[in-house]
């Protein structure tokens, strides 16, 4: 019985912890982003830094594609894919290129990432 006595106080303790704990972890729901209709692929611009004023985040696109004519084409679908969205503008984050190896080929592949953003 006295063991219980003595018990008690630190259950209540530990109860009172982890509603505590559980308050302070509880997070918000995100808000949903923001949708806007397509616009034509040629209204899309592209811009090297992000623009002084207001604009809404989108999506980040990311192109990775051998130099040349695939990534023309994989340039073309990052476009088309930020015009579907609605973003009027893409900003350029990165840009790099590496070599790859392909077999016994060595191939020149450049990897960019897009930030697709709406202009108010």
């Amino acid at each position: 019985m006295k063991y219980l006595q003595r018990l008690r106080p630190a259950v209540c303790l530990s109860a009172c912890i982890m509603v505590a704990a559980g308050c302070a972890i509880h997070k918000k729901a995100q808000a949903p982003l923001p949708t806007f209709p397509p616009v034509p692929e040629s209204a899309v611009q592209e811009l090297r830094q992000l623009p002084p004023g207001l604009y809404d985040r989108l999506q980040i696109i990311t192109v990775e594609a051998e130099v040349g004519e695939r990534l023309a084409s994989a340039l073309k679908d990052a476009r088309q894919s930020a015009a579907q969205k609605g973003a009027n503008a893409i900003v350029l984050l990165k840009d790099t290129e590496f070599t790859q190896k392909a077999g016994s080929r060595r191939l020149r592949v450049r990897r960019i990432t897009y930030l697709a953003i709406h202009r108010r």
